[in-house]
């Protein structure tokens, strides 16, 4: 037996929700109702109705309006520092420009009763101004069949609230247009669901006239007739001219707009944001179980991830591992037909052999696929290893575990009495391609059953009576006309009517679901289910279309978000319990940071100190000429801008000594793993960070590598000999770690052997003036006369070159305050990017140069490089350490103050050694 969801009527956000809507309309109670006997002709001519149509009247002025909708905005609420703020702050209003229909947007989080919200507030407008027309528009079939079962399930709840004001609700089919008339007719409450393709585009059965239906009437024609209200359901989705055209004509009375994630809000006239519905615990909290696997470049790993076909060829979008400048990492490059990735990637051995011989683009529902010169065929959506298929089992292994985890836990909360009633969890898969799991021997299906009953054998779920494996598992998927299930994607945004029997069981079996009963437990969909489907007792969420899907964070954790239904039909409000865990293929930070910046994205939303406000407004920069002739700019840059060159003069033997002793420091090498940690999500104002974390613990990479040639990668990465690498090579203690991970090996290999040479280096360098100088008038020639930097970062000065400075960092930003307010500092400038010093890594740019007036009279002139550490060991050595060690002896050289550090007034005052040598 489905179970009977109760309802909670005297929820206090869904109230305000509610009354923020209906307060627009102050005034209008005597005069909701209104008699239409003639109709607007497309030509402005009136046609008299051979029937009454009873409809919605709005008497109120614009001016009213305006006056009741501020009202609304300008209601003081609570912030979260205690302060009374205004319910919508003035950044996200828009201006009342004499309209006549109100256009109100309700934003609410994903799983906190929006259509509950709109639908009772239909009900109060009838109640309070006797509106009785309505229309909910929704952008797609799934959202439809959602409110469409939302509608059958709250009527005998609203029914208790309102008995005098009962609904009749009807979805539109063009098989039965006749229901317009039915719609109009009477001044009962009407509530009809439309789905936007249904009369968005011209000549459709909505928009057409027919003498043998509605009096020869277009349904449009007399729905419009009757002035609805317009209630539109993710209006993110009905942005485009043609769908802004088509709701106009519905001749909306006004348009009321509820969305999570609104892209243009209108009049806002209430928020219940992700922090607040977080923080006031109407959803589950998120939990997150990364499986994450060690980085392993040590195989020919290609991901095809989309393949694209156009009127200009075939391509492919895919990953490979690629080296650039001494660094390999996994890099996003576009495939086309004879495309060498042994050059593409940088020369890497591993890739010797994969040209691209052609690309196939999918037909009739078939994947695509990539063939390579060496024979592999590559299809849409997968990658090369065998270790992407061991991920994406032991994902679901997992799954299936934290499914049986909350089961047991429900119990034991049960026998408690923590709960009231019993609890059925449900684990929701997402999954790449129907093919992998709808026949008997598809590959998900198999490592499920397999999976399943490892887990359900567990001594530690003993306790549990699990149903048998043929009834706990089933698919929810589209089907062809025979039946048979199939991939469904979308087509320039319409939904293939295949898609249809898929919705249909879902949302009519959406309540029997939540029933003991119900032997399923465990739902597998491609589709389908992505968008206007969850179900309130959803607590795992595991994504196993790696590689095809770019699905959302909050698209994967909104189909489990909603407050979980006991058995009796009440919600349970345990926090304990009320966590929905994401099966997650990479780190909690990377799917918290993800989160955040949809969050930050989606609603505006600003996570101090986390998310940085990346608004990026053009800040002019002027040039003051006239200090460049300033006599102390002209000194301290005929100090500081002199050119040098430098000879290196060091032992081999030394060297390979030094990287033989460093390597064998090297901490040892472990396989390649995948980890799995489990974290509890806080979303709080500041960020989405970790409240709770479990290391969950390992599970070694199966499979046999291939070893690299080492020496001749190790060759192209080190600026030593071949020889002198496999002298250092032969000399260290266990070459043999090699094979536990070529790729780490190599890396620490890299840096000891670049550490000891750089060492040396920097013991033997000596560095000469060339005679030559950077000339000042290169200020001029090469002036930024603007910057994107944000407006944060960008400080107002009055002792430089320029009358603003450009921080890169927290550090340099107080640095140029503390400079500008230093009484003893009278100049400073921030060193221009062609400022380079030779080293033998190449250009080095220090950071600041500034003048500062001694006690004793003298002006001294230094040099200093701001930095997060004062620690060289901390720096990054390649990049930043060893620069710093070539800056140091070149400045040593032309008599320059010269220091770095993380410490303003530290790198301000240390000057004295150089005052006694006798500068200034």
């Amino acid at each position: 037996m489905p179970i009977e969801i109760k309802f909670d009527s005297g929820q206090q956000y869904q109230l305000d929700a509610i009354e923020a809507v209906l307060e627009v309309f102050n005034g209008n109670e005597e005069h909701g109702r209104s008699e239409v006997t003639d109709l607007v002709l497309d030509d402005g001519t009136l046609d008299a109705l051979d029937r009454v149509v009873i409809g919605n009247q709005l008497m109120l002025s614009s001016e009213q309006l305006r006056k009741n909708l501020r009202a609304v905005q300008d209601k003081l609420v609570h912030a979260e520092d205690g302060a009374q703020v205004p319910a919508i702050p003035e950044g996200m209003r828009q201006d009342w420009t004499d309209e006549t229909v109100p256009d109100l947007s309700v934003e609410m989080e994903t799983g906190t009763g929006k259509t509950y919200v709109y639908i009772r507030t239909c009900l109060e407008m009838h109640k309070r101004y006797g509106f009785s027309k309505f229309v909910i528009v929704v952008p797609g079939k799934a959202i439809r069949e959602g409110v469409k079962s939302s509608l059958a399930m709250l009527k005998p709840h609203f029914k208790e609230l309102y008995p005098d004001s009962q609904y009749e609700f009807m979805v539109w089919d063009s098989a039965k247009r006749q229901i317009a008339s039915d719609f109009v007719r009477d001044s009962s409450l009407k509530i009809m669901v439309i789905n936007l393709e249904a009369f968005r585009t011209e000549g459709n059965i909505f928009r057409r006239k027919d003498p043998e239906f509605n009096g020869g009437y277009a349904p449009n024609e007399l729905i419009g007739a009757s002035r609805p209200v317009v209630i539109m359901d993710e209006p993110q989705n009905m942005e485009s001219a043609g769908s802004r055209e088509a709701i106009e004509q519905l001749n909306p009375l006004a348009r009321l707009r509820y969305s999570a994630t609104h892209k243009d809000l209108k009049h806002l006239v209430y928020r219940l944001t992700p922090v607040d519905a977080y923080d006031l615990r109407l959803v589950k909290r998120i939990g997150v179980l990364a499986i994450t696997k060690d980085e392993d470049l040590n195989g020919a790993y290609v991901e095809v991830s989309k393949i694209t076909a156009t009127s200009e060829g075939v391509t492919a979008t895919a990953k490979i591992f690629k080296t650039n400048a001494g660094k390999t990492k996994l890099t996003r490059i576009t495939l086309r037909k004879d495309m060498d990735l042994f050059e593409e990637s940088g020369r890497r051995d591993v890739y010797q052999g994969w040209s691209v011989e052609d690309i196939y683009a999918g037909r009739d529902g078939e994947r695509g696929y990539v063939e390579f010169g060496n024979g592999t065929h590559i299809y849409e959506g997968a990658g090369t290893t065998s270790e992407e298929e061991q991920h994406q089992r032991l994902m679901l292994r997992q799954a299936i575990e934290s499914h049986f985890e909350k089961e047991l836990q429900l119990k034991l909360q049960l026998r408690r009495g923590l709960i009231t009633s019993a609890l059925k969890p449900l684990t929701l898969f997402f999954i790449d391609s129907v093919a992998n799991y709808h026949p008997a021997d598809g590959k998900l299906r198999q490592w499920f059953e397999q999976e399943y009953e490892i887990v359900r054998s567990d001594a530690r779920f003993r306790s549990l009576d699990m149903p048998g494996i043929d009834v706990v598992h089933d698919g929810y998927f589209a089907a062809s006309n025979k039946g048979v299930p199939k991939d469904v994607t979308t087509a320039r945004g319409r939904e293939s009517a295949e898609i249809e029997s898929a919705l249909q069981r879902i949302m009519r079996n959406k309540e029997k679901l939540l029933s003991l009963e119900e032997p399923l437990r465990f739902i597998f969909s491609y589709a389908a289910l992505a968008e206007g489907w969850d179900n309130p007792n959803v607590f795992t969420v595991c994504n196993l279309q790696h590689g095809r899907s770019e699905m959302r964070k909050r698209q994967q954790i909104g189909r489990g978000l909603r407050l979980p239904v006991m058995v009796n039909g009440e919600r349970c409000r345990n926090d304990d319990i009320n966590v929905v865990t994401v099966i997650a293929h990479e780190d909690f930070s990377k799917f918290a940071g993800d989160l955040q910046k949809e969050i930050e994205d989606e609603t505006g939303i600003k996570f101090t100190g986390r998310i940085v406000d990346l608004k990026k407004d053009k800040i002019k920069l002027q040039l003051k000429e006239r200090v460049l002739e300033d006599p102390r700019f002209i000194e301290l840059w005929d100090k500081i801008s002199k050119k040098t060159t430098y000879a290196l003069a060091f032992s081999t033997d030394d060297v390979v000594a030094d990287a033989v002793r460093r390597i064998n420091a090297m901490p040892a090498i472990e396989p390649i793993q995948f980890r799995l940690t489990k974290h509890v999500a806080d979303i709080k104002i500041e960020g989405i960070s970790s409240s709770d974390t479990q290391d969950r613990g390992t599970v070694a990479v199966s499979g046999v590598r291939k070893l690299p040639d080492v020496v001749g990668e190790l060759t192209r990465r080190v600026p030593l000999t071949r020889a002198t690498i496999v002298r250092i090579l032969s000399e260290i203690d266990d070459l043999g770690q090699v094979k536990f991970n070529p790729s780490v090996f190599m890396d620490q290999v890299e840096r000891a052997m670049k550490e000891a040479l750089y060492a040396h280096e920097a013991e033997g360098i000596v560095y000469r003036p060339t005679g030559e100088s950077w000339r000042a008038e290169l200020f001029k020639e090469w002036h930024q006369v603007e910057t994107i930097a944000p407006a944060s970062m960008v400080v107002a000065v009055t002792k430089s070159i320029t009358d603003k400075i450009v921080c890169d960092s927290g550090i340099e930003k107080t640095f140029v305050q503390m400079l500008e307010n230093r009484p003893d500092v009278p100049l400073f400038i921030k060193l221009p990017h062609w400022f380079k010093i030779d080293t033998p890594l190449h250009g080095y740019n220090p950071d600041w140069a500034f003048v500062r007036e001694h006690p004793e009279g003298k002006y001294l002139y230094l040099v200093r490089e701001t930095k997060g550490t004062d620690k060289l060991e901390e720096l990054q050595w390649e990049s930043e350490g060893w620069k710093i060690k070539f800056g140091t002896a070149h400045f040593e050289r032309l008599k320059v103050d010269y220091s770095w550090g993380n410490d303003p007034k530290v790198l301000i005052e240390a000057s004295a050694d150089f005052l006694a040598q006798g500068q200034g």
